[in-house]
C-alpha cells in the first residue's frame, strides 16, 4: 500500500494599517512586530461590546484562502488524494485558523490527514508619544468588520458613512504639521489636515442635513486629539472618527496612501467599541483600551 505524505502549508496572514491621528498617530501592525508610528462551526462568539458572530460564520479572507489552497492542494496531490474538507475556527487565543482534512484516494494513507493549514495573529499596535501599546485579537478584529457591515444594512448609517467616506477621500494626513515629518503625496493638490481639521470637515459636511439634529466636535488635550458625534434626528449617534477612518498610512516609497482604510470602530453607533477600538486590550494595564471618551478630559467644542 502506498503512503501519500502530506505537505502542511502554513501560511500566516496578517494585515498592516497604520493611522494618524491629530497629534497623536495609531499603528496597526502584525504581533510580531511593534512600531511607535501612526478585517466558527460549532460554536459562536461574544465580544466585550456584544457584538456576535453567526453561527458558520466564515470571513471572507479565510474563504478565499481555502478555496486557493485546496485547488492548489488537489493539484499537485491528484494521485493520492480525492478531496479536501475545511473547518474555520478561533483558538483560545483568539487567532483565527483554517484546518484542513484529507480524502485519501483508495490504497493510500495519510500521516497527517488532518492539520492547521492557516493561522491569522493578533495585531498590535501603539499611540504614539503616549507610550500606549494595544492589542486586538483577530476574532475581535473579525467582529468590527462583521459589524460594520451589518451597520452599512442601515440607510442612514449608509448615507453617513458616503459622507464621512468622501471626507476621508478629500484629506491626506498632513505628517509635517504634526511632527515636522516630509511625506510624499502622489496627488499634489489633495487637502491636507490633522485631527482638528477632519474633525471641522465633518461638521461642516453636515450642517443642515436632513438626516442630521446636529454635529458636535470632541477634544482631548490628554489624547491630543479630535473627534466628532453625530446626532441623528431619529434619536441615534454615530460616533464619528474621521482621521482614524482614513487610516493614512505611508507607503514604502514615502508616498501617503491615498485609498481610505475605513476602519470600522471609527464610524460606529457603539461608543464601548469606539472608546477601546473594538476590544483592544492596553498591553500596560492588561485592560480596555481607553481612548476617546475613556479619556477623562475629554470636552465638548462645539
Amino acid at each position: 500500500m502506498s503512503i501519500a505524505r502530506n505537505c502542511i502549508l502554513f501560511a500566516a496572514a496578517f494585515i498592516t494599517a497604520s493611522i494618524s491621528g491629530g497629534c497623536m498617530k495609531r499603528d496597526r501592525v502584525p504581533e510580531t512586530r511593534d512600531a511607535d508610528v501612526p478585517n466558527l462551526p460549532e460554536s459562536s462568539f461574544e465580544t466585550s461590546k456584544g457584538t456576535q458572530l453567526p453561527r458558520g460564520y466564515i470571513p471572507q479572507y479565510a474563504r478565499e484562502e481555502a478555496q486557493l489552497f485546496t485547488k492548489e492542494f488537489l493539484a499537485q496531490n491528484s494521485k493520492s488524494a480525492s478531496g479536501l474538507k475545511h473547518r474555520f475556527f478561533y483558538n483560545e487565543k483568539g487567532e483565527a485558523c483554517l484546518e484542513y482534512t484529507v480524502t485519501p484516494k483508495h490504497g493510500y494513507i495519510w500521516d497527517t490527514p488532518t492539520w492547521t493549514g492557516s493561522l491569522w495573529g493578533s495585531i498590535t499596535g501603539s499611540i504614539s508619544g503616549k507610550n500606549i501599546y494595544y492589542t486586538q485579537t483577530k476574532k475581535n478584529q473579525d467582529e468590527t468588520y462583521y459589524s460594520i457591515e451589518k451597520r452599512r444594512k442601515d440607510s442612514a448609517f449608509r448615507e453617513i458613512e458616503k459622507i464621512v467616506l468622501q471626507i476621508a477621500t478629500e484629506y491626506d494626513y498632513d505628517f509635517y504639521a504634526y511632527n515636522g515629518q516630509t511625506v510624499k503625496y502622489r496627488d499634489p493638490n489633495v487637502k491636507k489636515a490633522v485631527c482638528d481639521g477632519y474633525a471641522d470637515a465633518v461638521v461642516r459636511a453636515f450642517a443642515n442635513h436632513r438626516l442630521v439634529q446636529k454635529t458636535e466636535k470632541w477634544t482631548s488635550e490628554k489624547g491630543n486629539h479630535a473627534w466628532n458625534v453625530i446626532a441623528l434626528k431619529d434619536g441615534r449617534e454615530i460616533y464619528c472618527d474621521a482621521t482614524w477612518y482614513d487610516g493614512n498610512s505611508i507607503d514604502d516609497n514615502g508616498y501617503v496612501v491615498h485609498i481610505p482604510a475605513q476602519n470600522p470602530v471609527d464610524l460606529t453607533f457603539d461608543e464601548a467599541e469606539f472608546n477601546s477600538l473594538g476590544g483592544a486590550v492596553d498591553k500596560t494595564t492588561g485592560g480596555l483600551l481607553a481612548v476617546h471618551f475613556a479619556w477623562n478630559d475629554a470636552v465638548l467644542v462645539n
